[in-house]
């Protein structure tokens, strides 16, 4: 029997957190981590508040997350100039260093994870996905 729709978009989900989890692991990061390196890389400077927003986690998640990050040594945290309740998030050069590699790791599960569309079908399921996505969001 063929699981619904939520079912199946619940067992793909864990299935590619349990690939990214494999493959990030070397770099000393994981499935849960990586992508709040490739967010503040691409917005250096975002609050805690925003990235929270961005990648649609609770607060206390965010900033348990970023904590360890810094810790690792990933990230630097900055008091806003112009808010001083605001913490701002920076790669540091370790965390500058490694986005290369995480870029090459989410291509390479892309590529794994849609191998089977050709071109055309990629773009429309991919359109698709953000369509449903945003039903949700708005």
């Amino acid at each position: 029997m063929q699981e619904d729709f939520v079912g199946q978009v619940a067992i793909l989900n864990a299935l590619i957190r349990r690939r990214l989890d494999h493959l990030l692991h070397s770099l000393g990061l994981s499935e849960i981590n990586y992508f709040y390196l490739m967010i503040i890389d691409k917005t250096p400077g975002i609050s805690q508040a925003g990235l929270a927003e961005r990648i649609i986690r609770d607060q206390s998640s965010i900033t348990r997350q970023v904590d360890r990050l810094t810790k690792q040594g990933w990230l630097e945290k900055r008091r806003s100039a112009s808010d001083g309740r605001q913490t701002l998030l920076f790669l540091t050069s370790q965390g500058k260093k490694v986005i290369p590699q995480i870029h090459a790791i989410t291509e390479q599960v892309n590529e794994e994870a849609l191998s089977s569309f050709a071109p055309e079908q990629r773009e429309k399921f991919q359109q698709w996905l953000y369509n449903t996505r945003q039903k949700f969001i708005n």
